[in-house]
């Protein structure tokens, strides 16, 4: 169990990784980049939406890439808590990083509450996210004893000297 918990950490790292990966091919191709979202949401492909709505679709693009670059720095983020300060055993950091369960498992009440598209797949975050939760939560449970605060024990003033 020693080793499982001196490497939860890789988890955590890996997932940030990859959220700084699909940042930056978010940024780099904008729209396309993820077909399976605008098929979701309104039951169109990228180039069905350029076609019909060329202003929609380019503030589509606009949204999609600079929602990539806030996923990169998120990812970033996430990776610099990670292998810093969590990798040293600091309490706030394992806090901290229980906001990236929180976070992944809000993604797909997110398009759950704005709703999809009639006979289409649920949009691929809508199944990453709750893996991406499960793993993180894993992670922070299996390695959560390293970071329990230890309170001193009740001085009893007469003790002390005085």
């Amino acid at each position: 169990m020693t080793a499982i918990r001196q490497r939860a950490w890789w988890a955590l790292g890996a997932i940030a990784v990859t959220l700084v990966v699909f940042g930056v091919t978010d940024v780099a191709t904008g729209a396309k980049a993820d077909p399976g979202i605008s098929l979701a949401v309104v039951g169109k492909d990228p180039a069905a939406l350029e076609a019909a709505q060329p202003d929609a679709y380019r503030m589509f693009d606009f949204l999609a890439r600079s929602q990539g670059f806030a996923l990169g720095m998120f990812g970033l983020l996430v990776l610099a808590v990670a292998v810093i300060p969590y990798r040293a055993g600091q309490p706030w950091a394992w806090r901290v990083l229980c906001l990236l369960p929180a976070w992944a498992i809000f993604v797909p009440f997110l398009y759950l509450s704005f709703g999809t598209a009639p006979g289409q797949p649920p949009a691929p975050p809508m199944i990453s996210g709750p893996v991406v939760a499960v793993v993180a939560a894993g992670a922070l449970l299996v390695d959560r004893g390293r970071f329990r605060v230890s309170r001193p024990a009740f001085i009893d003033p007469t003790a002390l000297g005085n």
